[in-house]
Protein backbone atom coordinates (compact mmCIF):
# COMPACT_ATOMS: atom_id res chain seq x y z
CA UNK A 1 0.00 0.00 0.00
CA UNK A 2 2.77 2.81 0.77
CA UNK A 3 5.00 1.91 -2.24
CA UNK A 4 1.85 3.32 -4.02
CA UNK A 5 2.37 6.93 -2.30
CA UNK A 6 6.01 6.63 -4.25
CA UNK A 7 4.56 5.80 -7.45
CA UNK A 8 1.16 8.60 -7.29
CA UNK A 9 3.85 11.49 -6.32
CA UNK A 10 5.83 9.92 -9.13
CA UNK A 11 3.11 10.28 -11.11
CA UNK A 12 1.93 13.66 -10.24
CA UNK A 13 5.35 15.31 -10.43
CA UNK A 14 5.55 14.11 -13.93
CA UNK A 15 2.37 15.49 -15.22
CA UNK A 16 3.48 18.63 -13.57
CA UNK A 17 6.21 18.80 -15.99
CA UNK A 18 3.86 18.11 -19.10
CA UNK A 19 1.77 20.69 -18.08
CA UNK A 20 4.14 23.00 -16.97
CA UNK A 21 5.92 22.29 -20.98
CA UNK A 22 2.61 23.01 -22.18
CA UNK A 23 2.96 26.60 -20.45
CA UNK A 24 0.53 26.22 -17.89
CA UNK A 25 2.79 27.44 -14.70
CA UNK A 26 -0.03 27.77 -12.64
CA UNK A 27 -1.39 24.22 -12.66
CA UNK A 28 2.24 22.72 -12.75
CA UNK A 29 2.97 24.31 -9.32
CA UNK A 30 -0.15 23.17 -7.76
CA UNK A 31 0.46 19.56 -9.15
CA UNK A 32 3.69 19.46 -8.07
CA UNK A 33 3.33 20.72 -4.43
CA UNK A 34 0.60 17.99 -4.17
CA UNK A 35 3.12 15.34 -5.37
CA UNK A 36 5.93 16.62 -3.31
CA UNK A 37 3.60 16.53 -0.46
CA UNK A 38 2.65 12.50 -1.15
CA UNK A 39 6.05 12.03 -1.70
CA UNK A 40 6.77 13.75 2.11
CA UNK A 41 4.21 11.58 3.36
CA UNK A 42 6.13 8.46 1.89
CA UNK A 43 9.49 9.89 3.09
CA UNK A 44 7.90 10.11 6.43
CA UNK A 45 7.42 6.52 6.77
CA UNK A 46 10.61 4.92 4.80
CA UNK A 47 12.74 7.24 7.37
CA UNK A 48 14.16 8.72 3.90
CA UNK A 49 15.17 12.52 5.01
CA UNK A 50 16.93 13.21 2.52
CA UNK A 51 14.14 13.13 -0.35
CA UNK A 52 11.95 14.32 2.36
CA UNK A 53 13.98 17.27 2.88
CA UNK A 54 14.32 18.00 -1.35
CA UNK A 55 10.27 17.13 -1.25
CA UNK A 56 10.05 19.89 1.02
CA UNK A 57 12.42 22.69 -0.48
CA UNK A 58 11.17 22.01 -4.44
CA UNK A 59 7.32 23.03 -2.41
CA UNK A 60 8.67 26.09 -1.12
CA UNK A 61 10.19 26.80 -4.32
CA UNK A 62 7.43 26.31 -5.99
CA UNK A 63 5.00 28.53 -3.55
CA UNK A 64 8.14 31.04 -4.89
CA UNK A 65 6.90 30.49 -8.31
CA UNK A 66 3.36 30.81 -7.96
CA UNK A 67 3.63 33.93 -5.24
CA UNK A 68 6.37 35.56 -8.87
CA UNK A 69 4.20 34.93 -11.26
CA UNK A 70 0.93 36.15 -9.93
CA UNK A 71 3.12 39.49 -8.58
CA UNK A 72 4.16 39.66 -12.41
CA UNK A 73 0.76 39.08 -14.01
CA UNK A 74 -0.75 41.76 -11.47
CA UNK A 75 2.31 44.17 -12.99
CA UNK A 76 0.92 43.54 -16.82
CA UNK A 77 4.57 42.65 -17.30
CA UNK A 78 4.66 40.78 -20.57
CA UNK A 79 8.25 39.82 -20.22
CA UNK A 80 9.62 36.28 -19.63
CA UNK A 81 12.35 34.53 -17.74
CA UNK A 82 13.75 30.88 -17.53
Amino acid sequence: MIESFGWIGTALILLGTFINARGHFLYAFIIWIIGDIIWIIYDLYINNFSHLSLSATIILINLYGIYNNRTRIKRNDTTTSI
